[in-house]
């Protein structure tokens, strides 16, 4: 049996998934599977991963219908025979000494999870960054450390490279003693619910400093940058589960910032669905039906504006006016465009 189970999910992304297996594949360390779940691919990825295949008999590929990222994630787990897991996005690349790196600490100090900062490359401006980490002088993180340092920090909005799935190695037996999976019926947030979950779980966690998986940032991404009308609701599930967290750790003293966090994530949804080419009517009818929720009346009450700009979206909806909410964002929206038109002159 292998001992690290590598998951790659792929829907429709023929140009990137190459550079992605090849970089796997070229993993210093060897004692691998890499099962290349294809969900449904209507462009070359079957042809591509069969090809794949046939050149390295480390490499499995199960084709299923198309049912989103979690499920294949999910069908990658079931069917992995490593003690570790892995999992690494089709339109990314992770550097050869990757797991190398990390099975070297999780060996070392017997852990259940293994985290490593994310390089992120964007392609559209040309620049470069690497998500934070931990930084501590222990080394390894055991379940007191982590209750009472790193849970805390999550309920401030500080992750340290903790929401995403790609960048870390997972004892698989953590997944099957917990039951645990990918929601299939949740399209955002998905992998912090999963990590958080796992968090309040294991034992023994630990970083390593290098950034060793590169996450590209393009004019469309497959995975990530798909509009969803129902982003709301998933913010408020994910909302809610960190209050319950809070309570859980009788940390009640950071709701409001949980509250903050997320009236900031709904505004922002709020401005995505004025700026998409769904219909006028359409728009006003989503802004309308989150500016006269309950908890959004509660929390925007509260809410404590970054900026002049969020000011006046904060007064919009006090006032329950969609209309003015919607013309504010156009409004922005044409001043920034006429701003970068005059810079091309």
């Amino acid at each position: 049996m292998p001992f690290l189970s590598i998951i790659v999910p792929i829907y429709n992304v023929e140009n990137y998934l190459p550079e992605c297996i090849d970089s796997i594949l070229v993993q210093t360390f060897t004692d691998i599977e890499v099962l290349l779940i294809n969900d449904g691919s209507t462009d070359r990825c079957k042809e591509i991963c069969e090809e794949y295949a046939q050149l390295d008999n480390r490499i499995r590929v199960i084709n299923k219908k198309n049912e989103g990222v979690s499920s294949a994630r999910n069908i990658g787990i079931n069917n992995s025979r490593g003690e570790y897991i892995a999992f690494v996005d089709p339109d990314d690349t992770v550097e050869p000494i990757m797991y190398e790196v990390m099975i070297s600490s999780l060996l070392q100090q017997k852990l259940d999870i293994v985290i490593c900062p994310i390089r992120s490359i964007n392609l559209i401006n040309n620049t470069t960054s690497i998500s934070s980490i931990w930084r501590e002088e222990r080394s390894v993180l055991n379940k007191n450390y982590i209750e009472e340092n790193l849970i805390p920090s999550i309920l401030c909005d500080k992750t340290f490279s903790l929401v995403s799935s790609v960048n870390k190695l997972y004892k698989k037996s953590l997944f099957d003693s917990l039951e645990l999976r990918f929601d299939e019926k949740k399209h955002h947030g998905e992998d912090a619910r999963l990590n958080f979950t796992l968090l309040t779980e294991v034992d023994k966690i630990m970083y390593v400093e290098q950034p060793l998986y590169n996450y590209y940032i393009r004019q469309r991404n497959s995975l990530t940058k798909t509009f969803r009308e129902e982003l709301y609701e998933y913010a408020q599930e994910n909302k809610h589960f960190l209050l319950d967290l809070s309570k859980k750790y009788k940390l009640e003293k950071y709701e409001n910032n949980i509250r903050q966090h997320f009236t900031t994530v709904s505004l922002g949804h709020m401005q995505e669905v004025v700026k998409h080419t769904l219909n006028k009517n359409r728009k006003y009818e989503i802004i309308s039906k989150i500016m006269n929720g309950t908890e959004f009346k509660k929390d925007i009450l509260e809410y404590k504006c970054p900026s002049f700009f969020y000011n006046l979206l904060k007064i919009s909806c006090l006032l329950r006016n969609e209309k003015v909410f919607c013309r504010l964002v156009n409004t922005k929206e044409k001043i920034k465009n006429y701003s970068l038109k005059g810079l091309l002159k």
